[in-house]
């Protein structure tokens, strides 16, 4: 199963939901991080075996130019509160394959998501 990194953009709201779907997931709060710099988030993702679901598109940068992250998950969804986002992440997680996020950068909009292998 696929495990999943929130940043600190996402409310610990989402954390809980995430597992009330079955997903393995913890966020940088929980691991006394939460002021944690870009490098450190990408270095507790990448070192944890983690995809690193976030708004930050700082992270799709540094993904593309080392491609050594399990995955990223980037939300374009606004505006940012869980009652707009959890309906959007539980359709999206309800219809991909944990498989399709291995490797891939994941983008998830209001009607649409793109998954692009790199």
């Amino acid at each position: 199963m696929i495990k999943l990194l929130l940043d600190q953009n996402l409310s610990p709201k989402t954390t809980s939901f995430l597992r009330d779907l079955g997903w393995d997931v913890v966020d940088l709060r929980e691991l006394g991080r939460a002021a944690a710099s870009d490098e450190e988030v990408y270095g507790l993702a990448k070192g944890e075996g983690r995809v690193l679901v976030t708004y930050d598109l700082d992270f799709s940068r540094r993904y593309m130019a080392h491609r050594d992250l399990p995955g990223l998950i980037l939300l374009r969804v606004h505006p940012q509160t869980v009652e707009v986002l959890h309906p959007i992440l539980k359709d999206f997680l309800r219809r991909v394959k944990p498989e399709e996020l291995e490797g891939a950068i994941a983008t998830v909009e209001p009607h649409r998501y793109r998954i692009r292998r790199v």
